[in-house]
């Protein structure tokens, strides 16, 4: 530890000599660099400190500097007090759309798979609450749901865990089945876009988009959401939602630019085959070409019914046709080769679900054993292909033997 009388001198700094000749006192200028995570507000302020110790919004300098390198900051979490009597108080917002009544869970995906079913389902339920009220009038202020697009980011932090949640769907009502699906291309977007090293504003106004990529849906018959083999007339009104959910969004786009260029563009694709006005490459937004691959994606899976391998196959058949390549590797990197919850058959016979993938192992995941050689179901137990150099994956299984 260092001690200010060791400090060296600055060649600018000087002393002062008492009458006897013998130096009185030294100036020395100490530099300090303070760092404090990004994520905890505050500011430098000389005021003095209340009266009451409790979280106060501003940090005094001397509040920096503790024994041992210790910080004193105000915790995230606490609750702030009222502004000092000097500093005017901002003029209320006016009133506007009714909010979501529903309180917003606090959003953290835990180490084990219980609980990123949990964060998801709490995303599901949260979203479908706002759906359901701008189904039976106005949109509201879409700024409700950036706590849950925050949350979402976060959680991201163990994507494997909620990526594989995301292959497990409900038999619920179409309105859910739908605000599932607006999670899932939600949690898919994050996870691809941070391989795409995109920055965190960046990634909260991508999360607010996908969230509400599909919102045109409930000026829609919900039931035509999850029917596979649409008739002309039942394709012609299903290709008008991008359309009316831009109706519902254009109130707000000078505050979420973003978010309505992502509701209008994200079927259209770089080749100009896509709708509503056939775009073409720079034409459409980097964001709705992102959110497109990832609705793509989820919705060959869980409404075509397809197996996550030949969902990739389908993708990258119309890699630099209708999507970017960037992307689609981008995505194939969050997902691999053979995706989380895809059935894989090892060539040791036996059928295992995936529930683990690595980027530096994309072709030996973590699998649980399903099922024996004979198609016997067996007490499920994991394997780490990365560890066990004489198993692999043979083939995708389609289906359970």
């Amino acid at each position: 530890m260092m001690r200010s009388r060791n400090l060296p001198r600055h060649p600018d700094e000087g002393t002062t000599e008492s009458r006897e000749g013998k130096p009185r006192e030294r100036h020395i200028t100490v530099h300090i660099r303070i760092s404090v995570p990004p994520e905890v507000p505050f500011e430098v302020t000389s005021e003095p400190e209340p009266e009451e110790r409790r979280a106060w919004r501003g940090i005094r300098a001397k509040d920096l500097i503790r024994a041992r390198g210790k910080t004193r900051v105000p915790s995230v979490e606490a609750e702030v007090p009222e502004r000092p009597p000097e500093v005017p108080r901002e003029e209320p917002e006016k009133a506007g759309p009714p909010p979501v009544t529903k309180k917003l869970p606090s959003i953290t995906a835990g180490p084990d798979e219980a609980s990123a079913e949990r964060t998801l389902k709490e995303a599901v339920e949260y979203l479908r609450d706002f759906l359901r009220k701008a189904s039976s009038g106005r949109l509201p202020d879409p700024k409700v749901l950036v706590p849950l697009a925050e949350n979402l980011v976060r959680a991201s932090r163990n994507r494997n865990l909620l990526l594989a949640s995301v292959t497990q769907k409900s038999e619920g009502d179409p309105l859910e089945r739908l605000a599932e699906h607006m999670v899932d291309v939600a949690v898919l977007a994050i996870s691809t876009s941070v391989e795409l090293d995109y920055d965190q504003d960046s990634l909260l106004s991508l999360a607010l988009a996908a969230l509400l990529h599909d919102v045109g849906w409930i000026k829609l018959p919900l039931e035509l959401f999850m029917k596979e083999d649409l008739s002309k007339e039942e394709l012609d009104t299903v290709r008008k939602h991008p359309l009316l959910g831009y109706e519902l969004v254009a109130s707000f786009e000078e505050r979420f630019p973003q978010l309505a260029k992502v509701v209008l563009q994200e079927h259209e694709r770089d080749d100009g085959s896509g709708y509503p006005h056939g775009l073409k490459g720079r034409d459409i937004h980097d964001f709705a070409k992102l959110v497109g691959i990832c609705d793509t994606y989820d919705t060959l899976i869980h409404v075509d019914g397809l197996h996550p391998y030949r969902a990739l196959q389908r993708l990258l058949s119309v890699r630099d046709k209708q999507f970017p390549s960037k992307l689609i590797k981008a995505l194939l990197q969050v997902l691999s080769v053979f995706p989380l919850g895809s059935l894989v058959r090892l060539n040791t016979g036996e059928v295992a679900r995936v529930v683990d993938v690595s980027r530096t192992h994309p072709t030996r995941p973590v699998v649980e054993i399903l099922f024996d050689q004979q198609g016997e179901r067996v007490s499920q137990r994991r394997v780490d292909l990365a560890e066990e150099p004489v198993v692999y994956i043979a083939d995708p299984a389609f289906e359970p033997p």
